[in-house]
């Protein structure tokens, strides 16, 4: 839904979130020193020759002057998938979602254009909402993998403790939970959408799409009793 050189140049971002976030999720070994490695290898303006990923996304950071803070923000971010984390409050989730998400929308924003720094905070809440529904649709495969990142403040004022995710059941304090957390979401990406408007136009409705399909999956998550598990 972009022009050829911004799609480009987006499809190097995404490739460059995707290395990222699969050296920590699917990597063996000492995942933290290739991380770091890695870490190196893509903000230098010369990336190696062999790493097409970097070359890559280098051209298109400095194509479209991507502040080169946000890439280190996302991959500072990743980073803490590597210990597991508990979040007591959902402003400490919030901080989280910055990290992984919020970060490659700004980077994003970047390469589509924008009116000036008044639409900033519309991309970090966007990133926030879309990260978000990621966590409320993979609570199982996250425990699963030993993480949880709902809130733990949040599950308490259900009544929910670690030990009801383990049973993985659908009880009416779970789906009392679930409403709040969904209703929360759908307020983020509404307080989110002007910032649509303040998009350099020919980028304005492929985040649209991306924003309105991601909505999509809290319907699913309803018409499954928010049987998430």
């Amino acid at each position: 839904l972009l022009p050829a050189e911004k799609r480009r140049a987006v499809r190097a971002l995404y490739a460059f979130c995707r290395v990222t976030d699969d050296i920590v999720d699917r990597g063996s070994g000492d995942t933290r020193t290739q991380l770091e490695q890695w870490h190196r290898r893509i903000l230098v303006h010369h990336p190696p020759h062999d790493d097409l990923v970097a070359i890559a996304w280098a051209d298109a950071r400095l194509r479209y002057h991507v502040p080169v803070r946000y890439a280190e923000q996302l991959i500072e971010g990743v980073a803490r998938d590597l210990t597991p984390t508990r979040y007591e409050t959902f402003e400490e989730l919030a901080a989280y979602c910055y990290g992984v998400a919020s970060t490659v929308g700004l980077m994003s924003m970047h390469v589509i254009g924008y009116a000036g720094a008044h639409a900033i905070p519309y991309a970090i809440k966007l990133g926030v909402a879309l990260q978000l529904t990621n966590i409320l649709r993979d609570v199982g495969e996250d425990w699963r993998a030993g993480r949880l990142y709902l809130p733990l403040e949040d599950l308490a004022q259900f009544g929910l403790r670690e030990d009801d995710l383990a049973r993985g059941q659908v009880t009416e304090a779970w789906r009392a939970f679930m409403r709040y957390q969904v209703a929360r979401n759908r307020l983020l990406y509404a307080e989110a959408m002007p910032g649509l408007g303040l998009l350099d136009g020919d980028g304005r409705f492929a985040i649209a799409a991306a924003a309105e399909l991601y909505q999509g999956i809290l319907y699913d998550i309803e018409a499954y009793d928010y049987d998430v598990f």
